[in-house]
């Protein structure tokens, strides 16, 4: 080829190249890296806010999540109350700057993890089941004591339902023969065992909860309570003439225990067809046959199906009434990890260890270890959004 014509291509591909390269589309901040901000106690101040916020935009940042937990020691004074005024008004401060800067403001549905806080009374508290047993003789009359064991239980768990099943493969249900927590029982012939269910409470609090954040964990397989615990959030940002944030999130699903809701026997007969109560002894069996096997699995499909619908599906819905999306940390939930995930706007997940940052007076940990996360648990937020196009 011409040496004339070589040069005349290269200088065409050239001005090409430049002007793509002057085409290219400005970054938005969602194609920035984004960070956690824990507020310490909340103690937070317009000057320091800003601050950050600009230190933050230097270093290239297009967005923060902010999630309020406990405090330093000594500075109580410059806490404040989550969600309360002045801290609204820090959070309206917060987007202002955000807005001017080019970053944007995630927050936590909550302080520390899980949900829960003041406003959840132990109606709307973490539900576990509570199964009792007993062996009584055919052709005798009982008065027998099945009020719940657990002294602590006692003050507020509720009888669900006493069950009777004979060696004969006959099920009765006695819970109208329960008054004051005695069963009074005419036996008929036979061997029968007796089965009672009382549905509890975990008592487990919200961790690392910041103040005015502190008190009891929510159900989250209940739909009226979820609903009542996003009404505070209603309230403050209504009160306080607030615009929403651009994103809330959710941390790991840290629930200990919350096996339970108090319509779980009610919803299980809807969904599978049958009703659990007649199947407490194969449901109980820890030498888990074939039998226990499938129920079982009708049991924790029915969990995860309520934990979807009832709380994920819901605060996703009420976050979008508010012209907000969602970031949800899935993992450890009771529940189809695929479809978990996938019913929020971004399923995010999270490695495990505690790393040495090597910081010159810094106190370490005894519990710092090598992050060992399996690599296929790092796929579950991924994979969901790619099956769901988020």
């Amino acid at each position: 080829m011409n040496r004339k014509y070589i040069t005349t291509f290269c200088l065409l591909l050239t001005s090409w190249y430049t002007l793509t390269a002057q085409e290219w589309p400005e970054i938005q901040p969602e194609a920035r890296p984004a960070t956690r901000w824990w507020w310490m106690g909340s103690a937070v101040d317009e000057v320091n806010l800003t601050y950050n916020l600009e230190e933050y935009a230097k270093a290239g940042l297009g967005g923060v999540e902010i999630t309020p937990i406990y405090g330093v020691q000594g500075n109580d004074a410059n806490n404040l109350s989550f969600l309360s005024p002045e801290w609204m008004k820090m959070l309206r401060h917060t987007q202002d700057e955000g807005k001017r800067l080019g970053i944007e403001i995630d927050m936590n549905t909550g302080t520390g993890w899980p949900f829960g806080g003041p406003e959840v009374d132990m109606k709307d508290a973490a539900t576990k089941a509570i199964f009792q047993s007993y062996q009584v003789k055919g052709g005798e009359a009982v008065s027998l004591d099945v009020s719940v064991r657990d002294k602590r239980q006692k003050p507020v768990a509720h009888l669900s339902c006493a069950m009777a099943y004979s060696d004969k493969k006959h099920c009765l249900n006695l819970t109208s023969y329960v008054h004051d927590g005695i069963l009074q029982w005419q036996v008929p012939e036979g061997k029968w065992e007796i089965v009672v269910l009382y549905v509890g409470k975990t008592f487990q609090k919200v961790k690392r909860a910041a103040p005015g954040g502190e008190g009891y964990v929510m159900n989250h397989l209940d739909r009226d309570a979820v609903k009542r615990y996003f009404s505070k959030f209603d309230r403050a940002f209504r009160e306080n003439k607030m615009v929403y944030p651009h994103t809330f999130f959710n941390d790991s699903y840290e629930v200990y225990g919350a096996d339970w809701t108090p319509d779980f026997l009610e919803q299980f007969a809807r969904r599978r067809g049958y009703k659990l109560e007649n199947h407490f002894l194969e449901f109980l069996d820890q030498g888990r046959p074939d039998i226990t096997a499938r129920i079982v699995s009708d049991y924790r499909e029915t969990i995860s199906e309520l934990l979807i619908e009832n709380f994920s599906k819901q605060w996703t819905a009420w976050a979008h009434s508010h012209g907000s999306i969602t970031r949800n940390q899935a993992h450890g939930s009771p529940a189809n990890l695929i479809d978990t995930y996938a019913s929020v706007d971004i399923p995010e997940c999270e490695g495990f260890g505690l790393s040495q940052f090597h910081i010159q007076g810094l106190r370490q940990d005894s519990l710092t270890r090598t992050n060992d996360s399996d690599l296929s648990m790092l796929k579950y937020a991924s994979s969901a959004a790619h099956i769901a196009g988020k």
